[in-house]
């Protein structure tokens, strides 16, 4: 499928996000459910205990509880997410590079955040700590590609975003958007994404966004890949196995270069 990059960039500019749909194939999303949701289901068994830290084996389900019915898990690069579609999406990686006026980045992060039936409304937040006080800057070194493996709607928890609230840099309202946005009378004029199969999104981090109440009868698993400037600090490298990373293209293997490789 052909894209307006020079729109999808002034679309990420503007909002702080932007969807391509039909990026993928529903046959190709349909066999990474499958495969993630055993791994999903594992944690979900295991982990009943509110947590800040994903425990367990990579390659049978390394997750965690992070509040009522909403799960965390790393997913491993085994097929079917050994796939350049996956972590080297070429309409990814242009827009990307468009963004940062550089080819020089790499992946920091394969993880998801799943509602279960039963969870209830996220708080308003971003997904980083204000970097420039003061200063709304007109890009950030960190975005995230992320894959919905189901259509996401507003029964089964789909994202609320708040266009725009990437440039909100005053360091007194950082920690406070919830109780901000959720008083009563405030127009907070936020959007639902529900997103056919096939779609993928790229999320500026501090775009102001919360999870919503997954009130279906399934969960909804979403793959979350992350990409970093290559002065970013990270807390932990992102971990995959060695028989993994000898199967990458070139460029993929630069994009996993700050990777630890796992024997």
């Amino acid at each position: 499928m052909n894209y307006d990059m020079d729109q999808k960039l002034l679309e990420l500019r503007l909002s702080g996000y932007v969807m391509f749909e039909g990026l993928l194939s529903v046959e190709k999303v349909d066999a990474m459910r499958d495969a993630f949701m055993g791994l999903l289901e594992t944690v979900r068994r295991r982990e009943t205990e509110i947590s800040d830290v994903e425990v367990g084996d990579l390659r049978t389900g390394m997750g965690r509880l992070q509040r009522v019915h909403r799960y965390c898990l790393y997913f491993p690069l085994d097929p079917p997410f050994l796939d350049e579609a996956v972590y080297a999406n070429p309409v990814v990686l242009e827009l990307l590079e468009r963004y940062w006026e550089s080819d020089d980045f790499f992946l920091t992060c394969l993880h998801s955040n799943n509602p279960y039936p039963g969870a209830t409304w996220q708080r308003w937040h971003r997904d980083t700590a204000l970097m420039t006080p003061g200063v709304g800057s007109h890009r950030h070194p960190n975005l995230a590609a992320k894959i919905p493996l189901v259509d996401t709607n507003e029964e089964n928890g789909s994202f609320q975003v708040m266009p725009g609230t990437q440039y909100i840099a005053q360091p007194e309202y950082e920690g406070k958007y919830n109780d901000m946005l959720t008083k009563e009378g405030v127009d907070v004029n936020a959007r639902r994404l529900n997103m056919k199969k096939g779609t993928v999104w790229i999320q500026d981090p501090r775009t102001i966004h919360r999870g919503t109440p997954n009130t279906a009868d399934h969960p909804r698993p979403e793959l979350c890949v992350c990409y970093s400037l290559p002065w970013v600090r990270l807390r932990s490298p992102v971990e995959i196995h060695r028989e993994c990373f000898e199967q990458l293209t070139e460029r993929g293997k630069q994009l996993f270069k700050h990777a630890a490789l796992l024997d």
